[in-house]
């Protein structure tokens, strides 16, 4: 699933290729994957598009806006493929034309009222480059649960934005074992994650995001990111670790894959 890193990628590509173009066509091949009449959009020019921890929201005049979540496997590509068999969604402007594939069909387009958008997805907790992320904030809400710390992180409504790939990373980064209990973190480990967080994200927006062998992250343009060869742990099973020389392991924790050294996290 494209997480923070991944979604920032594509939303400042998008920026500078659909902004102040205008809507002239919808073509919905599953109809399941878009809500709402593709009529209302017809016409309307894109004023902007904003990321909402894993989404998109591209504001239209008019009053409307498209929420888009790409789930497991979902892409936006502009201008670059021809439809294919994954290709559910066309959205055709007066300069250019932006894909919607999605092979397993979890992603979604929803055309809503502007403003409404947190009626929409529900509760999401604050983002890591927000002011409201602060080693108080993760104080307070690893301090009510003894959930393993890897879970809290990837719990949408505790944190926005970070999913099992810079999760792995980011407890690596601050050296905790993944299925410690949140709850028994001491304030210095709390803010080494809350960095050690930071850290990954940011390193994942510069190089494009994660295109694992088994990702189905690609860019607008059609091109992969490069964050998969600069991960610290996440896909590193058995190999050595950067920081102390011990061997990586792999464990599940809650049917998700689990990377880390357990000679150096502790």
């Amino acid at each position: 699933m494209p997480e923070l890193p991944e979604v920032e990628t594509i939303k400042r590509s998008l920026q500078k290729d659909i902004v102040g173009k205008t809507i002239t066509d919808v073509v919905i091949n599953k109809q399941k994957l878009f809500r709402g009449d593709p009529k209302d959009v017809i016409g309307k020019k894109i004023l902007g598009i904003k990321r909402i921890g894993k989404m998109f929201l591209i504001d239209l005049e008019g009053e409307l806006s498209l929420l888009i979540h790409l789930k497991m496997s979902g892409q936006l590509i502009w201008n670059n493929y021809l439809p294919g068999k994954t290709t559910h969604v066309i959205i055709k402007t007066d300069d250019g034309t932006l894909f919607f594939n999605d092979l397993r069909q979890f992603g979604w387009i929803r055309v809503i009222e502007a403003g409404s958008w947190k009626r929409e997805v529900g509760k999401l907790g604050p983002e890591p480059f927000t002011k409201e992320f602060t080693t108080e904030y993760l104080k307070k809400i690893f301090s009510k649960t003894s959930k393993a710390i890897k879970l809290v992180l990837l719990d949408q409504e505790k944190i926005s934005g970070i999913g099992n790939i810079y999760a792995n990373d980011a407890l690596f980064e601050a050296g905790i074992l993944p299925t410690r209990p949140a709850k028994s973190l001491t304030v210095k480990e709390i803010n080494n994650l809350k960095e050690g967080i930071i850290k990954v994200l940011e390193d994942g927006i510069k190089y494009g995001g994660s295109s694992a062998g088994d990702e189905a992250y690609i860019k607008p343009d059609g091109t992969k990111g490069n964050y998969q060869d600069h991960a610290r742990v996440y896909q590193k099973d058995g190999e050595t670790c950067p920081r102390c020389g011990g061997i990586i392991r792999r464990i599940n924790i809650a049917g998700r894959g689990t990377f880390f050294c357990p000679k150096c996290q502790h």
